[in-house]
């Protein structure tokens, strides 16, 4: 049977509270036998002493032991808790006060004797007992003279076997079962007050399994299920664990709604790039069949004019080939950056150079503000490079022409430099900026010229600047143009 948390704390209390209350039980019968035994000692702590001295018979030294011994029984009948030896000066028992078919052992040790009879050690002081082998007594002491002869020793147990046996049998048992009765209300009460207490402190932790349990459940979909709330500024560590439980929900939600996005921009990916891969390879591989079937029956114009539209579909293919290899490489996140200090405007040069031939066929005019500069800037020079081709590369699309398209650094004190290309171009529709950087996507006023594209070149640029930690910002205007601003962190000393 598997217990809870709940049910193992309390009984693991239970049977600590149980061990106590034994030890707590023997520790203070010891104390109360002790306190027992040494006021009895210190009471009759001059018995043997006063014996000794009163009675001629002891006075004059031991040499009738009979007498000695009618002594001791009429002793032990006026006190019959006491019990009365003579001992010779080595610890022999010479006589005392009881059947001598109780008598265990003949002999006692003395040390005991002289420590209560010198003071010598604090009270009680415990002395064999004559009745038993091991057990030891209280009692009362006093060495006996004969002049200046040690005759021996009187030794008086003070709480005898009589004794001992009258309280047992009268207060012992009642202090016994008194002991036992408060032993075990106390435990039952105690079990009872923590089993409350458990409960209280337990009760949050069981709501948070609860929670995790229902969670689970329902597939860890959040809108199906209520969860308990939580105090976040709580000093109860459950309490700080059900608001991190809380968040962590909420992070898993969020993840599976953008796996979920993902998931269904990844079919819509898949079937718009099948698209524009089948296009181009259907139309190669006719003009191919064509060239292949026709032979020589097809003039030598007509073939070069089929062989140049293949070539044209075939570069076409690569294009969108090379750009989907592309955009899963940045998304794989597998990619190595080389950062640099370089001179920004010399890279704008170096990218305007490539494209302009391609800018004065379509007559549009590619130019930097400012012509020279200082900017240095530090960054991964390939990579901001192949930024700035697809932005200008996307200018180029959409600027009719006898338009402009201008590269414009600024500097700024932070420690931060903007470099931004604008064009005059057909702009964006304002509700359409925020799908640009879709993959796929193409505005609703995009230019359709003959030079086809693969519609990935932003979503390429918007994976790059997040590898360079570089912010993008669009401003466009319908039919006025639209201007790609960018962050770069700016090293110039």
């Amino acid at each position: 049977m598997k217990l809870s948390l709940y049910q193992r704390l309390s009984l693991s209390l239970f049977g600590v509270f149980i061990a106590i209350v034994c030890v707590f039980y023997f520790w203070s019968q010891q104390v109360e036998q002790n306190t027992r035994y040494e006021s009895e000692q210190q009471l009759h702590l001059s018995l043997a002493a006063n014996l000794a001295r009163d009675n001629p018979l002891l006075q004059q030294g031991v040499y009738d032991h009979d007498a000695l011994e009618n002594l001791f029984h009429t002793l032990m009948i006026l006190g019959p808790a006491f019990e009365f030896y003579f001992a010779d000066p080595q610890g022999n028992l010479l006589t005392h006060s009881i059947d001598d078919s109780l008598i265990k052992r003949n002999k006692i040790d003395l040390v005991p004797l002289i420590q209560l009879t010198r003071n010598k050690a604090p009270l009680p002081i415990y002395g064999d007992d004559p009745r038993h082998l091991t057990r030891k007594k209280v009692f009362s002491a006093a060495p006996v003279f004969n002049g200046t002869q040690l005759q021996g020793y009187l030794y008086v147990i003070v709480a005898g076997e009589r004794y001992e046996s009258a309280y047992n049998k009268g207060h012992g048992n009642r202090q016994v079962e008194l002991s036992i009765v408060f032993a075990v209300v106390a435990i039952l009460f105690l079990f009872a007050v923590m089993l409350g207490l458990f409960r209280y402190f337990t009760n949050p932790l069981r709501h948070l399994i609860a929670d995790i349990h229902a969670l689970k459940a329902v597939n860890f979909d959040k809108s199906k299920v209520k969860l308990h709330a939580w105090m976040g500024n709580s000093q109860n560590e459950v309490h700080q664990l059900g608001c991190v439980f809380h968040d962590m929900v909420e992070q898993i939600n969020d993840q599976i709604e953008q796996l979920k996005q993902t998931d269904v921009h990844r079919r819509e990916l898949l079937a718009d790039i099948s698209h524009d891969l089948r296009t181009p390879l259907a139309s190669l591989q006719g003009y191919i069949e064509t060239i292949a079937i026709k032979g020589d029956s097809i003039t030598s114009e007509e073939r070069n004019k089929f062989i140049r539209t293949a070539l044209k579909n075939s570069s076409q293919l690569k294009m969108l080939i090379d750009q989907i290899f592309e955009l899963a490489h940045l998304e794989g996140g597998q990619v190595s950056m080389n950062l640099e200090n370089f001179n920004l405007t010399e890279l704008l040069y170096d990218v305007v150079a490539k494209f302009q031939l391609k800018a004065e066929v379509l007559n549009i005019k590619l130019s930097i503000i400012p012509e020279f500069s200082h900017i240095q800037v530090y960054s991964d020079i390939g990579k901001l490079e192949r930024v700035l081709s697809n932005l200008i590369d996307n200018a180029l699309r959409h600027t009719p022409a006898g338009g402009n398209i201008i590269l414009e650094t600024s500097d700024v004190n932070n420690g931060q430099c903007y470099l931004t290309v604008k064009d005059n171009g057909t702009g964006i529709k304002a509700e359409e900026i925020a799908y640009i950087f879709d993959a796929r996507y193409r505005a609703s006023n995009a230019i359709q010229g003959e030079s086809k594209h693969a519609g990935l070149g932003l979503a390429i640029t918007q994976k790059l600047l997040e590898l360079l930690k570089c912010e993008i910002r669009v401003q466009s205007q319908l039919g006025e143009g639209t201007s790609f601003s960018l962050n770069l962190k700016n090293v110039t000393t």
